[in-house]
């Protein structure tokens, strides 16, 4: 598992791209598609109705210079057709504003599949806004409850489109529940990006900080 000593994640070849959103025509954008195979497939994932959002990144991926791309809709597409063509993309792009309890759900299965051997065979994945906060143990609820995550990161929670932990009163209180927890802020506009041989970087406006539980210990 890849590390420093704080953040912990997932072992894969590619790269995990946790972006704050609103991110069009962006150097975030950008710069994943700069991190993923020249020529490979981009693979955008759809939750049925936000379908027509994915239209827009797609178009705005593609004038930053992505390779062709298609549409996979979790929700209305065979399991054995979306993990066919979610594994053998080299740039995934995550992006909905969907509530991500939902997403989750609809991530779990044949989605996850796909995504985690595109990861495996070295492929970029960018979730951008509400669907980065998945790829933690835990993420937050619009009703100040916390969810489980998809747990690619170790012990973390990742709260996207804040500048300072201080702007969420339900993170900095999940901090205080959970003290040896680690929080990942990452402002709009910005990314954490984690690499396979441990790299960690911030790309965009660089608006990623990271806030410690009282207990937390390395």
């Amino acid at each position: 598992m890849p590390q420093n000593n704080i953040i912990r994640w997932k072992d894969g070849r590619g790269w995990i791209v946790l972006s704050g959103g609103d991110d069009t025509g962006s150097a975030v954008r950008a710069s994943a598609i700069g991190r993923s195979t020249a020529g490979g497939v981009t693979a955008y994932l759809t939750f049925g109705s936000d379908s027509a959002d994915a239209e827009k990144i797609l178009d705005d991926m593609e004038d930053l210079g992505a390779s062709s791309g298609y549409l996979v809709d979790v929700l209305t597409e065979d399991d054995e057709t979306i993990r066919e063509r979610l594994s053998e993309a080299m740039l995934i792009v995550l992006q909905t504003a969907t509530d991500p309890d939902d997403v989750r759900s609809g991530l779990i299965g044949a989605a996850m599949d796909g995504i985690e051997a595109a990861y495996a065979n070295g492929a970029v994945i960018l979730a951008e806004g509400t669907t980065a906060a998945l790829f933690g143990t835990w993420f937050l609820l619009s009703d100040n409850q916390v969810g489980g995550g998809l747990d690619w990161l170790e012990h973390i929670l990742v709260v996207p489109g804040i500048n300072a932990i201080a702007d969420s009163p339900m993170a900095h209180s999940f901090l205080r529940s959970q003290p040896d927890a680690v929080a990942i802020v990452v402002g709009k506009g910005a990314a954490l990006a984690l690499g396979p041989d441990g790299e960690i970087e911030k790309w965009g406006n660089g608006q990623v900080t990271v806030a410690l539980g009282s207990g937390y210990h390395p």
